[in-house]
């Protein structure tokens, strides 16, 4: 049974992780540079 808690425990721990790395700035400083890459990409790709 504490193994049971114990993993209940680590995935509430694991949630809570990943909802704070969403809210994080450095989440959004990366999806805004990716989203300009992909739009820079787009833009050489129509060029050629």
């Amino acid at each position: 049974m504490a193994l049971r808690k114990y993993r209940t425990d680590a995935a509430v721990a694991a949630g809570e992780a990943e909802a704070a790395q969403t809210g994080s700035p450095t989440y959004w400083v990366c999806l805004a540079l990716l989203l300009a890459t992909l739009a820079l990409a787009a833009r050489i790709a129509s060029l050629w």
